[in-house]
């Protein structure tokens, strides 16, 4: 008991500083709930088996410029999203646009396919055009593109 009240302000300034560090860590969860998870959660369990090579990828992209209705397209996979942005020539009609997102889904392999979601944006190079940007999304479970709606007179 003599060493407590010898050393009483010590031990105070000890659990005060203890209390403060669980605080502190406490308020930090409180701001920062996701500190040191995984930014799409469980989401992409087993996307190690279906990768998309970076060949693969290339090798679509040269396919696709080879098209004469296509000027310039690029891709972007975030997680299990991969996007394509197409820009096709002004004189290219809305369903000849649209096959060109099932011609750039083509060469992905089936399991592929079943995995990752593909989304489409084909854009005109004249951007006064009513009837362009039209966005096409293919969700895994399905087989075919679900498109914005046409603004043909809109």
């Amino acid at each position: 008991m003599k060493f407590f009240k010898k050393n009483k302000y010590t031990i105070i300034v000890i659990v005060a500083f203890i209390l403060l560090v669980f605080i502190g860590a406490k308020a930090m969860e409180l701001f920062f709930p996701n500190t040191g998870k995984a930014v799409y959660g469980d989401r992409l369990d087993g996307i190690e088996k279906v990768q998309i090579q970076d060949s693969k990828i290339d090798q679509i992209l040269t396919e696709m410029k080879e098209d004469a209705i296509v000027s310039d397209i690029t891709e972007n996979t975030q997680g299990k999203i991969v996007n394509f942005v197409i820009t096709v020539t002004d004189e290219t009609g809305v369903d000849a646009a649209k096959g060109l997102a099932d011609k750039a889904i083509a060469s992905f392999e089936e399991d592929q396919k079943k995995y990752y979601d593909f989304q489409v944006l084909i854009k005109k190079e004249n951007k006064e055009l009513t009837d362009f940007p039209i966005i096409g999304y293919r969700h895994h479970d399905r087989d075919a593109f679900v498109w914005t709606k046409d603004r043909a007179g809109a």
